[in-house]
C-alpha cells in the first residue's frame, strides 16, 4: 500500500506533496481524481533527478528518479496547515482518505488539481481532455460526502 499525502492551506506557496511520508520536489502537476462510481486517478507529472520530465500513476507505477527534499514545514506551520492522505494499492477498493488523519468515508467524489508553471508537453490535460483540468498554474481540492438525508455537499479541503 502506497500513501499519497497533500498538506497545504489551499494556496501553491503552502503546499507540499508526500509519497510514503518523504516530501517529493519537482512536481509539476498532480491530479487525483476518485469517485463512487469506481473512477480512480492519481497521476503526477514531475521533473526527475536526471532533468526528464515523468508521468506517473502514484499508486501503481514505480516513481523512477523522483526527488525527496527536506520537509517545507516546521510541525508548528503545519499546525495551521490541513492533510489530505490517500492510501491504496492503486484500487479504488482499497483506497482509504483521511483528511487531518482522521478516516473520511460518505464520499462521493474527491477532485485535487494542483499544477504550477506551464509544462511543455501541456500537462495532464492532453492525457485525460477533462474539462476540470485548466491550464496555468491551479489549485483546486474539493471533496463531496453524501450526508444523511441524501443530498451531497461540496467542499473544499485546503
Amino acid at each position: 500500500m502506497a500513501t499519497l499525502g497533500i498538506e497545504s492551506n489551499g494556496r501553491l506557496e503552502k503546499t507540499a506533496v508526500y509519497i510514503n511520508g518523504e516530501q517529493i520536489g519537482g512536481i509539476k502537476e498532480l491530479f487525483l481524481n476518485l469517485d463512487e462510481e469506481g473512477t480512480f486517478d492519481a497521476v503526477i507529472q514531475y521533473e526527475g533527478t536526471d532533468k526528464e520530465l515523468y508521468t506517473k500513476n502514484v499508486f501503481e507505477d514505480y516513481l523512477n528518479n523522483i526527488k525527496v527534499v527536506e520537509p517545507s514545514f516546521t510541525e508548528e506551520e503545519a499546525q495551521s496547515l490541513q492533510l489530505l492522505e490517500i492510501e491504496s494499492d492503486g484500487t479504488i477498493d482499497t483506497a482509504a482518505v483521511f483528511i487531518n488523519e482522521e478516516l473520511t468515508d460518505g464520499i462521493v467524489s474527491l477532485l485535487v488539481h494542483i499544477k504550477g508553471a506551464e509544462t511543455k508537453s501541456g500537462g495532464l490535460k492532453a492525457l485525460f481532455g477533462k474539462k476540470e483540468l485548466v491550464d496555468g498554474p491551479t489549485m483546486k481540492a474539493q471533496i463531496t460526502y453524501r450526508i444523511d438525508d441524501d443530498n451531497l455537499e461540496t467542499e473544499d479541503i485546503f
